[in-house]
Formats: structure tokens, C-alpha cells, sequence
């Protein structure tokens, strides 16, 4: 369902000279709170950037995502933050502006699409019910154990100029006006170039989907890159 009070997914996203990182977080409706999972990971995740000084590349994801969650036992038990306040997935991802290589992690639902001469879709679902990182934290980061954790996730590499990452609220969009003829609004977010400057893009594009008779009953956000030769 949506949530008109407090939007429960959260997103980051950094641009270097060389590469772009980011991800999308969903925080779980269940869980206590669940805005602010998705804002802390959000945070930390960009807290955890800083510390690399922006040498991020595909070969150093792992340790990335290493220290992200190492930062995350951090605040954990340093606020004395509870478990189930921790509940958010999370869909990671690195972009190499050199090579246009573009690596992919999932933990939880979420979804990636790939706009190159074929749409590709990854959709990574765990039917609303995803390993959350806050179920586990502890026994994850125990020595051999997040090598194990990170070869079981979901993940892929692909070469790119255009992608966009999402979270799982973009399976939750209904066709409310049966009135109005049918329309691909998944592409039209994911391969339209309306506006592709502009920051509002996505904000208008998801009146003009309202305005086709359809809305999204579950929060969403979508990050999308488009590299375009000048």
C-alpha cells in the first residue's frame, strides 16, 4: 500500500570522476518505523563513500558494501537501535564511466532494467518477504561469513549507457481509469527520453502516468542513468 504520512523508501546516489554509485532502499511496512531504515541506510551508505575518497570502482563493490554494513553494526551499537528499526533492503550499484560497465547487488526486492538494443529486466523478488540485512547483521559480518552472504545474493554485470534501479514499487502500479486506453508505463519510465535533463523528469512523468488512468499503490523510487554523447 502507499503511505501518504511518511514515504518509506529512500535513495542515494554520487557521481565521480570516473564512475557513479548509488541505491534505492525500501524500508519494510512492518518494521517500527520503517522511513527512517531507509533513510539511515541511505545515510550511512553516503557516509560510507566518503571514507573511500571517491576511488570507487566495480573491483572494490565488495569492500564497499563490507564497510556499509559494518557502519550500519556501528550506529546499531552505538545508539542502541533495535532490530526491527533496521529493516530495509536495499538495491546497490556502481557505474564505470570509462568502461560502461555496471554491476548490480540486490538485497531484498527490487528491480533493474537494462535499455540497451533490447530492454533487459532484472527483477530480483523475494515476495515481500527479503533476508533482511537487520534480521542478521551480526552473524553476517563474522569472519568467512560475508563471502558466503555476498556469493548467495542476487547480482549481474552488464555493459550500458542507459539503466535505471527501483525499487519494488514499480510492480505496484493499477490501472484506476479503465476509460483510458492501455499504456506501457514501465517503459515509458525506464526508455523515455522526456525531459532526460531536467530533475523534475521523473516527477512529471509520473503526473503524465496519473493523468493515463494509472497509479502506484506502494511507495517508489527509481534511479536512472542515460549517457548521451554530446
Amino acid at each position: 500500500m502507499s503511505h501518504p504520512d511518511w514515504n518509506e523508501d529512500n535513495l542515494y546516489y554520487k557521481q565521480t570522476s570516473h564512475a557513479i554509485i548509488g541505491g534505492v532502499f525500501d524500508g519494510c511496512s512492518s518494521g517500527k518505523d520503517s522511513y527512517f531504515a531507509s533513510k539511515l541506510f541511505a545515510n550511512i551508505y553516503r557516509k560510507t563513500l566518503e571514507a573511500f575518497n571517491d576511488d570507487v570502482n566495480i573491483s572494490r563493490f565488495q569492500a564497499i558494501v563490507y564497510a556499509f554494513f559494518q557502519n550500519i553494526k556501528n550506529a546499531i551499537d552505538a545508539v542502541g537501535i533495535e532490530p526491527d528499526e533496521t529493516l530495509s533492503t536495499a538495491v546497490l550499484f556502481i557505474y564505470e564511466l570509462n568502461s560502461n560497465n555496471l554491476a548490480v547487488k540486490f538485497f531484498g526486492d527490487g528491480i533493474a532494467y537494462i535499455n540497451n538494443q533490447n530492454l533487459e529486466i532484472f527483477n530480483n523478488d523475494e515476495n515481500n518477504q527479503p533476508d533482511y540485512i537487520g534480521y542478521s547483521l551480526t552473524e553476517i559480518l563474522q569472519e568467512n561469513n560475508f563471502q558466503k552472504y555476498w556469493t548467495l545474493k542476487k547480482s549481474f554485470l552488464r555493459n550500458t549507457r542507459d539503466f535505471s534501479i527501483s525499487t519494488d514499487g514499480m510492480l505496484s502500479f493499477k490501472k484506476r481509469n479503465c476509460e483510458e486506453p492501455d499504456f506501457s508505463f514501465e517503459n515509458y519510465l525506464v526508455q523515455d527520453n522526456f525531459l532526460y535533463k531536467n530533475p523534475a523528469s521523473l516527477k512529471r512523468k509520473l503526473n503524465i502516468i496519473k493523468n493515463k488512468g494509472y497509479d502506484h499503490e506502494d511507495d517508489f523510487t527509481m534511479i536512472r542513468v542515460l549517457i548521451l554523447d554530446e
